[in-house]
């Protein structure tokens, strides 16, 4: 009787065990998922260009970016003046250490403006 009952109880601490661990897999493998997909909401080194970045990524030439930058520097003061102007009327990016960087859902969206006309 006594060695049955030692033989139930390692059965019970053996289920356990394994049952501990399937729950522990399955909590490790929710909580990288739930990484992974924030990651992909934040914004990546991937995802943020550099002229040269954005010259491939256009298959322009950098010269060819400043030119654009150039021009809607310009154009954007005027437009400034005299009121608004749509979001992506001109190239998006931002100053970082006085080099320009560009995020590329926001060059998507610029050129869609460019392509069709007007924001969507």
């Amino acid at each position: 009787m006594k060695q049955s009952t030692y033989i139930f109880t390692a059965l019970i601490l053996g289920i356990s065990i394994v049952s501990a661990a399937i729950l522990f897999n399955h909590t490790v493998t929710t909580t990288v998922k739930d990484i992974t997909l924030l990651q992909q909401k934040v914004i990546s080194p991937n995802t943020l260009m550099t002229k040269k970045d954005l010259s491939k990524y256009l298959n322009i030439s950098v010269d060819s970016i400043d030119k654009i930058i150039e021009e809607d520097v310009i154009s954007k003061a005027r437009a400034s003046e005299s009121g608004a102007y749509d979001r992506y009327q001109f190239i998006p990016y931002l100053k970082i250490d006085d080099q320009e960087r560009f995020i590329k859902s926001e060059i998507d969206k610029w050129l869609r403006y460019k392509t069709n006309g007007s924001e969507s």
